[in-house]
């Protein structure tokens, strides 16, 4: 997602501290990995100015004191982050807006940073008891507020009053215009188009979804056609996301589809995602899990992460099992629930040469069993978890594990490791373009 990006309960935090004083404006200081490439700004750090930072400050105006901002200038530049300038309206109504007093202080702002730290893409955000607004320094290029946790909620703007298509009025009777609407202007990621990936693509283009990134690198085979949703036998020969965009379009028309025919774990592939507003992870490797599973904390992109596994022995089936986790903020990640496997991660990051010349590798990949209807129903689990974390609508499981021999679906309870290297603080966790992506070198790709 473009704008700026707080991780949950972060925002709603600062807010709270900032508000506790309503008769004169309170300032804060924030610190933000920027992402030139998509418009983003991810927050690493951000507090209330101390009482000493002060010159003067009323009810309409909050001035802070040269020397603090030295000090801000000097942290800036040291650590390559961008500043946000925060001040509260207290007596604003509905969403805040700047006035005449902040456009000036503004101006004088962006022209001090230009000279002390000339590498950061500033940002001022005013707050109110009703909402917020931010916008570039001294400029009137608004950007979203975002807080990503559990739910994925926009904190600025005014409401979007634009009016709905009436092929979306049992859904808005659901979950009301607001949750339709968000569901609208959000730009959604899968990454792969097989089983659960084809399965996923049409339920987000019928509930309205309209601005999609696609990633396979794969073509669509003849062993597919079972489970391919959208493929027949014409289609052999077709990027699967070819055939993905394909059946977007005839739900939508409208939509907005990019598609890549590559593999997210390439260096050169996953600048693509890090402005999404949410990701559909439906592969079966674990170097993508691995990779976009590190993403979704780094840059604060929720991902929706499924897995089907059917296990058969001497003809017959034993077990059919399935599994659909968001990884957000405050959740734990992968690594945390233990669903990869380092060795396999190696394995699958190998190039074609280093493949062949590692004595542990031996024969091809054994395909699995697959089933539409399976991975039908994982698909529509993860639509539903995505839809409580976006809208209105109660759904409120994060993790659950699916039995199809006994017929159960169940919540799952994890917790997060301390000091996970993914989705904690001291590792990974809203450190943005700063922190490396656990990615292929670009040029080594698998044959």
């Amino acid at each position: 997602m473009s704008g700026l990006r707080f991780r949950a309960p972060e925002f709603g935090q600062l807010r709270d501290d900032a508000l506790v004083e309503r008769t004169c404006e309170t300032c804060a200081i924030g610190y933000a990995h920027h992402d030139a490439a998509t418009g983003s700004w991810v927050i690493a750090q951000a507090a209330l100015a101390p009482p000493d930072a002060y010159e003067r400050r009323d009810a309409v105006s909050a001035v802070l004191k040269a020397a603090f901002l030295v000090d801000v200038a000097n942290h800036a530049r040291a650590n390559e982050y961008s500043v946000i300038f925060i001040h509260t309206h207290p007596l604003a109504e509905g969403a805040p807006r700047f006035s005449h007093v902040d456009d000036a202080g503004e101006l004088e702002l962006k022209a001090y940073l230009d000279r002390r730290a000339p590498d950061g893409e500033h940002l001022a955000l005013v707050i109110g008891p009703e909402g917020c607004r931010a916008r570039r320094l001294g400029s009137g290029a608004e950007v979203d507020v975002w807080e990503v946790g559990d739910r994925l909620i926009l904190r600025s703007g005014a409401d979007d009053e634009d009016p709905l298509d009436e092929r979306h009025d049992r859904q808005v009777r659901a979950f009301g215009a607001a949750g339709q609407r968000m569901l609208r202007r959000l730009h959604v990621g899968l990454v792969g188009g097989g089983g659960t990936g084809s399965a996923t693509a049409p339920q987000l283009a019928h509930l309205g979804v309209a601005n999609f990134t696609l990633i396979d690198p794969d073509l669509v085979e003849a062993t597919n056609l079972n489970r391919l949703v959208g493929a027949g036998p014409e289609n052999v020969g077709l990027p699967k996301v070819k055939v993905a965009e394909r059946m977007i379009k005839a739900i939508n028309p409208e939509a907005q589809v990019r598609t890549f025919q590559a593999d997210v774990v390439d260096a050169d592939v996953t600048p693509q995602l890090t402005g999404l507003d949410a990701i559909f992870l439906c592969t079966d490797s674990h170097a993508s899990r691995a990779v976009v599973g590190q993403l979704a904390y780094q840059y604060l992109v929720p991902v929706f992460d499924m897995g089907v596994s059917i296990t058969a022995r001497e003809g017959a089936v034993t077990h059919i099992t399935g599994r659909v986790q968001m990884l957000a903020p405050g959740l734990p990640c992968l690594t945390c629930t233990g669903a990869l496997d380092s060795e396999q991660i190696r394995r699958e990051m190998l190039t074609p040469e280093q493949r062949a010349a590692d004595p542990y590798i031996q024969g091809a990949h054994e395909p699995q069993p697959a089933v539409i209807s399976i991975n039908s129903t994982m698909a529509s689990l993860a639509v539903t978890m995505f839809l409580g974390a976006v809208t209105p609508a109660p759904a409120g499981a994060r993790f659950q594990y699916y039995d199809g021999v006994r017929g159960t679906v169940r919540p799952a309870g994890a917790t997060q490791i301390a000091g996970c290297v993914v989705c904690s603080g001291s590792g990974a966790l809203a450190r943005g373009t700063s922190w490396p992506l656990p990615v292929r070198p670009a040029g080594a790709r698998h044959g």
